[in-house]
């Protein structure tokens, strides 16, 4: 089968590949063919050697696909089935972090693409228990989302507890801001600003209005924080959503929050520190959070909100191409230049 191999540490060191088709055994108990699978900010990092990970492997984790063999016993899927899967496997549930309600992060947890045979392949086999079906409304393309959505969905409408009429700022504007602005606007957040710099203006702020954001700011050339005050009656946002992980995002969405406001980071800043405006918080009585995550408990309410948006969510979707593609995407997304990218796997 062909499928995407990242075959040694460090930059690049990918290439598409004859691999052998994997078999089914009493653990990865159902093989899926795969359908699409989405480029995901893990893989970039993966490719350029920036995201540890241990090499050789078949890269990918956000995927659609249909059960094709299932092995004797297996009954919560069968051949035919459209499906997707959560990307972290083979959780113990007996350690602590288990029991605490944390699977995303027991040791003994292996990832797809990352420190397993990943979905940018023609087939995968996996354990019946991590699979989740696709509902039939909702298109290849935007399924393949549903994993980062599941993040969006866990840290905005649960932990978050985002409340009906509420104003949401949300710093930055790739794929996980406008994720959060779907989550957002699906919770029932009364307005949802979206805040980028210029290199989002000509494909990003285009989509983010499309998706339902209330307003959008260039961030290089606009005052955020007079903006938020302007459209908040000078109270400022209830909740900030901090997507880009840079000091500027953090501390505009300080800047842009009411008193008692919250906060949420979900950007990684890819440095030991970064410089916050720690008084302003504290003077402000903020509550600050971080969410990495999610436990994908989240998996199938993600679909569901996917399914269900009153607006059209293909423009999420900048860069569809075939696996033979990938490279091109890769180095586009790679650019800045698109906000998804997802390439074809199964011919239609």
């Amino acid at each position: 089968m062909k499928a995407l191999f990242k075959y040694a540490p460090g930059a690049r060191a990918t290439r598409l590949e004859e691999c052998p088709t994997p078999q089914l055994t009493p653990q990865d108990n159902v093989r899926v063919r795969v359908s699409v699978c989405a480029v995901s900010a893990t893989d970039l990092q993966i490719y350029h050697g920036k995201f540890s990970s241990v090499p050789p492997f078949i890269m990918g984790h956000e995927f659609v696909g249909e059960v094709e063999s299932v092995f004797p016993g297996v009954t919560s899927v069968a051949p035919g089935d459209r499906v997707t899967a959560q990307p972290f496997l083979y959780a113990c549930g007996e350690c602590q972090s288990c029991r605490d309600g944390y699977p995303q992060y027991c040791q003994k947890k292996r990832a797809l693409g990352v420190d397993r045979a990943g979905t940018l392949a023609e087939y995968i086999t996996l354990p019946d228990r991590y699979l989740h079906k696709v509902p039939e409304s909702l298109p290849d393309n935007i399924a393949c989302l549903a994993a980062p959505m599941a993040v969006l969905t866990g840290d905005i409408l649960s932990s978050s507890c985002l409340q009906k009429g509420e104003t949401v700022v949300i710093l930055g504007a790739g794929l996980s801001a406008l994720l959060a602005l779907v989550a957002a606007k699906s919770g029932g957040a009364g307005k949802v600003i979206i805040a980028g710099t210029t290199q989002d203006r000509p494909v990003r702020f285009p989509a983010a209005t499309a998706l339902g954001a209330d307003l959008v700011v260039d961030t290089l050339t606009q005052d955020l924080p007079a903006l938020v005050m302007e459209n908040t009656g000078g109270l400022g946002a209830h909740l900030a959503i901090e997507t880009t992980g840079t000091e500027a995002g953090v501390n505009n969405g300080i800047d842009c929050l009411r008193i008692g406001g919250r906060m949420t980071c979900l950007g990684l800043s890819q440095r030991e520190s970064i410089a916050a405006k720690w008084d302003t918080a504290m003077e402000k009585f903020l509550t600050l959070r971080f969410f990495r995550a999610s436990d994908y408990s989240e998996l199938d309410r993600a679909m569901t909100l996917l399914a269900e948006y009153p607006k059209d969510l293909r423009p999420l979707v900048t860069h569809p191409g075939k696996l033979e593609d990938w490279e091109r995407v890769f180095d586009i997304l790679s650019r800045g230049g698109g906000i998804a990218g997802v390439l074809r796997i199964r011919p239609l």
